[in-house]
């Protein structure tokens, strides 16, 4: 339900077309919930089946009808319900680490290189994560100084995630090299 309800909220926040909505999942919560456009009209189809939104075809000057969706009485009740709802259990998936986990065979200055190129891509991603801090096209929908502080705090947790990351990195490239040393891995038999 969790994609299901991430398009309850935003179409909590105002009406809008599935173009629009992955748009706003790129702009706002990519970093930690991702959809594809086509993940996103098949979830809008079973959600109008089940009568939680409503769709409106608006005229376009010259183009394609556009389909505007929006939240229906039940829509608003399934995703009060869904916040309700106790936590589902949260599943990690770090392609990462399952690397390292095998890399004892990669030659040192690989696993060194694949290391320093994961730290690179989380420096990136803090600063995109920075950079929303002063966006004002994320704030513009917050219906309440709340609601503002509330998407505020959800960036800082992305902000504190990198920075977690980047201190992991940087210890175990640290440590790793350290005890290279010139010395090959030798696995003890038992």
């Amino acid at each position: 339900m969790s994609l299901q309800a991430a398009i309850l909220g935003f179409l909590s926040l105002e009406p809008t077309s599935g173009y629009t909505l992955k748009q706003r999942f790129d702009g706002s919560i990519r970093s930690f919930w991702t959809a594809t456009q086509s993940q996103i009209y098949r979830e809008l189809h079973t959600l109008q089946r089940e009568g939680l939104v409503s769709v409106e075809a608006v005229p376009g000057d010259g183009k394609p009808d556009r389909k505007i969706y929006a939240l229906t009485p039940a829509g608003h009740d399934a995703l009060a319900r869904w916040l309700e709802e106790p936590l589902e259990p949260l599943v990690l998936r770090h392609p990462l680490l399952l690397k390292v986990v095998f890399a004892a065979r990669l030659p040192p200055e690989r696993l060194d290189a694949i290391l320093a190129q994961y730290a690179e891509g989380i420096a990136a991603r803090r600063a995109d994560y920075a950079a929303r801090l002063d966006a004002p096209e994320i704030f513009t929908l917050a219906r309440s100084p709340r609601e503002r502080d509330i998407w505020h705090v959800a960036i800082e947790h992305g902000i504190a995630w990198c920075d977690m990351e980047l201190a992991w990195v940087a210890q175990a490239r640290e440590r790793l090299g350290r005890r290279q040393g010139g010395k090959k891995w030798i696995r003890k038999a038992k």
